[in-house]
């Protein structure tokens, strides 16, 4: 089966920068937040304490076989 997730999602998490809502985004060996107004990328920790349902989706459909 081929599967094919998205490369990005909306949050409803604000950018600790410029408070505009953050992106989580992904590349073939990453994920990260992506703010669209500072263009500026963070790492995914920072933000799991405040995990929304939107970062929640796109990470359980986020394909892993990198340990």
């Amino acid at each position: 089966m081929f599967f094919r997730a998205k490369r990005e999602a909306k949050t409803s998490l604000d950018c600790p920068i410029c408070r505009d809502k953050l992106f989580i985004k992904r590349t073939c060996h990453e994920a990260f937040m992506f703010c669209p107004t500072c263009r500026k990328e963070f790492p995914l920790q920072n933000f799991i304490p405040q995990m929304d349902e939107v970062m929640e989706e796109f990470l359980e459909n986020l394909y892993s076989d990198r340990i």
